[in-house]
């Protein structure tokens, strides 16, 4: 039977028990850690490391990178270009009947430039009034020209009726149609000869109208026409000796009278 020593000394005995008891556990913990120390250092797995960390640093670092080694795609020739779609065209009005005479508004001007003692040819714009689109038949019954200088009338329609071509026009609102007059160049009488004067240089008003309808007055000049060059030929002589000829190059054109438009 083993008997247990009591400790002896100046103080009370759980005071040294109580150091016994400590001193032991000290030595456990001593004991229980270099242990655990021994233990994990010579195991030969690694230290665990957050899986989430591993995944993502293996997927960065082995993986390309999709987004920077992909090519762009890149127009060929074959390829169709995004175009931009065209404004849709708004259809023209249709003619719903006969234009009035008084709702179609007929604008004159110079189709090129004119010179005296050669035909001209006037261009008429015709557009409505009201209505947004008729058909209109153009003649000299329904449709006059003059050329006037002052008070005087220098070429009419009314006597050279052949001027105004015949034909049918749709007369739009938004969209005017044009139609060409000529004029000889000439004055005009009853019976529209041709034996009658040419119109000088100068300054004239063509007035047009429908029937029914307002006149619009537009001045324009009549240029002197320009005049033909002659160029000397030379002809050779029996001697050797050219003698130059003045030949015309070509008929000169009528020279009008003279006098000055107003």
């Amino acid at each position: 039977m083993t008997t247990v020593t009591r400790p002896r000394g100046p103080l009370p005995a759980r005071v040294y028990w109580t150091r016994r008891l400590l001193l032991v556990v000290v030595a456990f913990a001593l004991v229980f850690g270099i242990a655990h120390l021994l233990g994990s250092g010579g195991s030969g797995s690694p230290s665990a490391r957050p899986v989430g960390a591993d995944a993502s640093s293996t997927a960065t670092s082995g993986a390309p990178d999709t987004a920077a080694e992909t090519p762009q795609a890149s127009p060929t020739g074959t390829g169709r270009r995004n175009r931009t779609a065209s404004p849709t065209a708004v259809p023209l009005a249709e003619p719903t009947g006969a234009c009035e005479g008084s709702d179609v508004v007929a604008t004159p001007s110079l189709k090129r430039t004119a010179y005296a003692g050669s035909p001209v040819v006037f261009t008429m714009t015709l557009g409505t009034l009201v209505s947004p689109a008729c058909t209109f038949d153009v003649s000299a019954r329904s449709m006059v020209v003059k050329v006037t200088s002052g008070n005087d009338r220098i070429w009419s329609s009314q006597e050279c009726s052949g001027a105004v071509p015949k034909q049918s026009v749709v007369v739009r609102r938004d969209h005017p149609v044009t139609v060409s007059v000529g004029w000889n160049g000439q004055r005009s009488d009853t019976d529209c000869t041709r034996s009658t004067a040419w119109a000088e240089p100068g300054f004239y008003h063509v007035v047009a109208a429908s029937f029914g309808a307002d006149p619009v007055d537009v001045q324009f000049e009549l240029k002197s026409p320009v005049p033909q060059t002659i160029t000397a030929t030379p002809t050779p002589s029996p001697s050797g000796t050219a003698k130059p000829s003045a030949q015309p190059s070509g008929k000169p054109s009528a020279t009008p009278k003279a006098k000055s438009g107003h």
